[in-house]
């Protein structure tokens, strides 16, 4: 324990408020000395017998404060607990503390000029708390020409005093220190085909941070959904490892002429055959320009099948997406899909265990790996700023959605504010309501600003939304309707709902889906079907999703909620499962012999 009672008969005369509480202005003789030892420093810190003087009268009249107290902890001197108790004291009762800096600086210039410097150096190195982990040393920031770097500098046993010009060299801050050479890493060039641009962008983004190289990339198909993303380019590549592709040439002109609609439709492409042709004529010429294929869409891993060089395949769509509706293209397309999985130019997975599912369903063995999308180009964290906001994520030709969240509040309906575009209602809010429901379309669309929401509403359109995922990964509370209904989508995907004539499956393997029932996995408007379905489908597979029955039953959930607990078990499982996604990444493109992996 300190020994209060011992400093405060010493301290009762010192009572009052100091001008400078590191600088010790209050005092006449203190400010002097340091304003001399200011003016040596100016010129170089030279010899100065004067200044020299002064620092041995100031030590000789404060020299008993100075010793150690056997009886304080630490044996901290009457200085050092003087120093501590008025910096600790209350504002507008402050005690003068007593000067610590100044006689630490008194003890350097009477070191300098030759007098005991070890024995006064390491006093000073004492005051400072050096038994204590330096507590008292943050010197640094006074106005007195030395610091403790001049004290431990000239305390390690060497013949040499160095002054602080010096030593100011000699031990740079560490933010001015010279970077060491980093061992230049490899440089890999990926061509990647897709048109979905944030499902392009997952596989290198995570390699981005995970493997040892730099990525230069090129999407070979330049118009990528979505078109409503800002900055797309920037915020999806923005890693110092990715870069932004504006290369133009003869092969991205190809693209454009042969998949016109890139970013609006799901059209089939035609000609298949014919493309490969001509696209295989065009790479010959730049052939050591790539070192890997990355394939977003199955159908048009066929591009680079025959072109020795090693693919990956990142799916997040239906595996006919974009096939045409002809049985002979659909069997030969399965064939050679089916013959890459097996091989080890190609390594194939999955963006969730839905496609996993439907996947197995088509073409049996081999089963791919489902690695989870992380939407890491985000770069945003859930910090809900904007507390009493919820965002909503209404879906395509949503109507009535808002109004009726309106509606289902408390309160008289018939208020000024009542925002429309395209003849819908856009925000919903209610003076006897604690949060106001905002749509996307009312925001810039950044990642940064989504994240500023208390939480997100999500009515999903599809069974796998990168969306999801791209709220689930910062963070951000999400609630989801638990009603079957509201999973009874209209995506068309019954076109997809074939198997392979020749699929089989490992010899005694059980199969994802069920195969004695008469549904399947694309009947996305069959309530059995869908009630199978969703068991597969990360919106009730991932933890701490929150679920509603009804609007009514979210506006009531809603004030109920803790969203920082929610928010940190999200962040939780993101952490674990990143690592587990960082395995997976090495592990298929060790199956390709990428030599870097």
């Amino acid at each position: 324990m300190l020994r209060v009672f011992l400093l405060l008969a010493w301290l009762r005369w010192s009572l009052g408020v100091s001008s400078d509480f590191l600088n010790c202005d209050w005092d006449q003789d203190w400010r002097s000395f340091r304003r001399a030892f200011a003016q040596n420093a100016r010129a170089g810190y030279p010899w100065d017998a004067e200044l020299q003087r002064q620092a041995q009268e100031l030590l000789q009249s404060n020299w008993g404060n100075l010793q150690p107290d056997d009886q304080a902890i630490y044996g901290m001197s009457v200085a050092m607990q003087s120093f501590f108790l008025s910096c600790n004291s209350r504002p507008g009762t402050e005690l003068k503390p007593f000067c610590l800096y100044g006689v630490v600086a008194a003890l350097w210039v009477c070191a300098r000029h030759g007098h005991h410097e070890k024995s006064l150096l390491a006093h000073a190195k004492f005051l400072l708390g050096d038994v204590f982990r330096s507590a008292l040393d943050f010197m640094e920031g006074s106005a007195w020409p030395v610091d403790s770097i001049d004290i431990w500098a000239n305390d390690l046993g060497r013949t040499e005093f160095r002054l602080p010009p010096q030593l100011r060299t000699e031990y740079q801050k560490p933010a001015s220190l010279k970077k060491q050479e980093q061992p230049v890493e490899p440089v890999f060039t990926v061509w990647e085909m897709g048109v979905h641009a944030s499902l392009s962008a997952e596989p290198l983004q995570m390699w981005a941070r995970s493997l040892p190289v730099k990525l230069r990339h090129r999407n070979l198909i330049r118009e990528q959904y979505p078109q409503w993303l800002p900055q797309k380019c920037e915020t999806l590549y923005g890693h110092p490892k990715l870069t932004c592709d504006d290369v133009e040439d003869d092969i991205t002109e190809l693209f454009r002429e042969r998949i016109p609609q890139s970013a609006t439709s799901k059209d089939p492409v035609q000609e298949m055959g014919s493309l490969a042709s001509e696209f295989h004529k065009r790479f010959a010429q730049k052939r050591e320009q790539v070192d890997l294929f990355l394939c977003t869409i199955a159908y048009l891993c066929l591009l680079a099948e025959h072109l020795d060089k090693p693919i990956i395949g990142y799916f997040g769509h239906p595996l006919l997406f974009m096939v045409p509706d002809v049985e002979e293209t659909r069997e030969d397309f399965w064939q050679s899909f089916v013959g890459m999985a097996r091989s080890r130019s190609a390594a194939f997975a999955v963006s969730d265990p839905f496609l996993q599912m439907q996947y197995e369903y088509q073409v049996g063995h081999p089963r791919l790996e489902a690695i989870r999308t992380h939407a890491l180009y985000t770069a945003a964290t859930h910090f809900p700023v904007r507390t009493d906001e919820v965002l909503v994520l209404d879906r395509p030709h949503e109507s009535v959605l808002m109004c009726l969240i309106r509606r289902s509040m408390a309160g008289d309906s018939n208020v000024e504010s009542w925002p429309m575009a395209e003849g819908r209602l856009r925000a919903a809010s209610s003076p006897e309501y604690p949060y106001r429901f905002i749509t996307r379309s009312l925001t810039d669309k950044k990642f940064s600003t989504f994240a500023q929401f208390r939480a997100v509403v999500m009515w999903a359109y599809d069974m796998d939304l990168i969306t999801f995922y791209e709220f689930y990964s910062m963070n951000m509370p999400i609630f989801m309707p638990s009603h079957l209904s509201k999973y009874l989508f209209q995506q068309d995907h019954g076109a997809y709902d074939y198997q392979w004539k020749k699929r089989r499956l490992d010899f005694g393997a059980s199969q994802l889906w069920p195969p004695d029932i008469d549904e399947s996995p694309f009947q996305e408007r069959n309530l059995d079907a869908v009630q199978r379905i969703l068991h597969f489908t990360d919106y009730f597979r991932f933890p701490h999703v929150l679920y509603f029955d009804s609007i009514p039953d979210l506006l009531a959930r809603l004030p109920e909620t803790d969203f920082f607990s929610v928010s940190q078990s999200m962040a939780n499982f993101n952490q674990d499962a990143l690592m587990e996604t960082s395995h997976s990444w090495q592990r298929l493109l060790k199956r390709v012999d990428f030599s870097f992996a």
